[in-house]
């Protein structure tokens, strides 16, 4: 089996981004890495429950990612480069060609859809065709015998208006019979045959088009650069495959301190143990422990991580921590990485003896 590239997290402002659907399905089912999605979803109004892509990455995700060669980080910004003159109008072609096509998609719809109602309420729309026409002709009878009333002459169409009468010459021989009048009366005044004689217009395809400027689009903007002609994450100085080479870079900054050293230990040791792990803010820890898949599982401990094993810890902050993880149905537990042995500890907190 051929071993899969290593996934691209395109780092921003210090967070790391995935917009491949691919890489975030691999991760999750490969890696036990969620993420949290932070996109908005076209034409949905509940932005705050179903979101999109991208997916974001906590920094101990990110952390462990590259540390174990699942993934590199990318430098997105040093990635872009300053499009030519050519790639601006290929690109801006493209998706002007992109909103046409949308848009006569809509309009066939709609007018199939227009149809399909037409053919449903034919009956209804041909009774109200019918009724407009009675209605006319009523008006119409009306005017004649206002007209009548008042002694004025009434035509056969109604009105009074005079006949125009038109008179067309004789069709001579070798003459043209597709043009006006005026054609034919030109032709038969010439000394011989017509062969310049005027031709009604023939109508163009674009005459036959639709008008397709009110109809409606949607604009889509595509989610991964790779596509782009100016997009070049190869580049030397773009591409890190160590936290310690993109940090040097600038572009990565995590972990700085003893804290943020222990949270990716015990991070990664409670991932190597089969845990998914996920934010745990709204819960009042720094992670959530979860015996498998968020999607399926409800986490079974809020974590809390301490700098070492001999932090000092508030006994008001033990009562705080047992209780809030008892009121939201979950055990507490506290986390730290030893240093010296290479490995993880762990005490969990449950209240109990209510009574």
């Amino acid at each position: 089996m051929t071993a899969r590239a290593p996934v691209k997290l395109r780092v921003a402002n210090q967070k790391a981004y995935l917009w491949d659907l691919n890489d975030i399905q691999y991760l999750r089912v490969q890696h036990h890495i969620c993420g949290v999605l932070s996109g908005t979803l076209p034409q949905v109004t509940q932005q705050n429950v179903f979101l999109g892509l991208p997916l974001v990455l906590m920094p101990e995700e990110v952390v462990l990612l590259v540390r174990n060669g699942i993934a590199v980080i990318v430098d997105d910004r040093a990635a872009h480069l300053d499009p030519t003159a050519d790639q601006a109008e290929s690109y801006h072609a493209s998706r002007a060609s992109a909103v046409k096509a949308q848009q006569a998609t809509h309009y066939a719809n709609e007018q199939a859809k227009k149809r399909e109602m037409e053919e449903l309420h034919r009956d209804k729309i041909e009774k109200r065709r019918r009724e407009k026409e009675a209605a006319r002709r009523k008006r119409a009878e009306e005017d004649r015998e206002r007209q009548r009333a008042a002694g004025e002459e009434v035509g056969d169409d109604g009105g009074g208006s005079e006949s125009v009468r038109i008179e067309v010459p004789a069709l001579q021989p070798g003459a043209s019979n597709t043009g006006p009048p005026h054609s034919a009366s030109s032709s038969s005044s010439s000394s011989g045959p017509s062969t310049g004689s005027a031709l009604p217009p023939t109508p163009s395809d674009n005459d036959n088009q639709p008008d397709l400027s009110n109809v409606g689009y949607t604009i889509i903007i595509e989610p991964r650069s790779d596509s782009f002609a100016w997009y070049d994450a190869d580049q030397p100085g773009v591409t890190f495959s160590s936290i310690e080479a993109a940090a040097s870079a600038g572009v990565w900054n995590y972990p700085q301190t003893v804290l943020q050293e222990s949270r990716c230990r015990v991070f990664e040791d409670l991932w190597r143990k089969g845990f998914y792990m996920g934010g745990g803010m709204r819960f009042g820890g720094d992670f959530l422990v979860y015996p498998g898949d968020p999607l399926r599982y409800h986490s079974h401990f809020t974590l809390t991580v301490l700098s070492t094993p001999s932090t000092t810890i508030m006994p008001l902050d033990l009562v705080a921590y047992g209780r809030l993880a008892t009121a939201v149905k979950k055990a507490h537990l506290l986390g730290s990485w030893d240093g010296d042995k290479g490995e993880a500890e762990y005490a969990s907190l449950e209240w109990a003896a209510f009574g």
